[in-house]
């Protein structure tokens, strides 16, 4: 049997998920509907290839959230879970907060996107990420 290379779970951990691989990348989003649903400053995503993720027990309910994108969520607690991209086919980003394995290393976050809907009352970091105004280049490499 292979061994996860990590797990994760929603607060209440009805959603429950299995990945084989590390994510990708990490990257803090700062729109709005990201803001509202975290409860801070910013969202943080971890990507994934879809395939390489498993939902162990059941998957999130989905509900459309923007012209572009489609967010899962924990119908009994309300943890914000997924995202995927319509430009992204076959990525899969998973809120960061829903990783259990916290000693696992996994890649630090690359870069800020949707800049210009930042809160006023939070200042960026002098991270040396990338930063974009938009959503326009999620799937660009950092």
């Amino acid at each position: 049997m292979e061994t996860a290379a990590l797990t994760g779970t929603c607060a209440c951990e009805h959603i429950t998920y299995t990945a084989s691989v590390l994510p990708t990348k990490l990257t803090n989003c700062h729109c709005t509907t990201c803001r509202k649903q975290s409860g801070g400053p910013y969202q943080t995503w971890a990507l994934f290839s879809a395939t390489n993720i498993t939902w162990t027990h059941e998957e999130p309910t989905q509900r459309r959230s923007s012209d572009f994108a489609t967010r899962g969520f924990c119908p009994r607690c309300g943890s914000s879970i997924s995202m995927v991209y319509d430009l992204e086919p076959g990525g899969l980003y998973i809120a960061a907060g829903t990783i259990d394995d916290l000693d696992r290393v996994v890649p630090k976050p690359c870069a800020h996107f949707f800049v210009k809907e930042k809160a006023a009352w939070f200042q960026l970091p002098n991270d040396g990420f990338v930063r974009f105004s938009d959503g326009a280049n999620r799937g660009r490499r950092c």
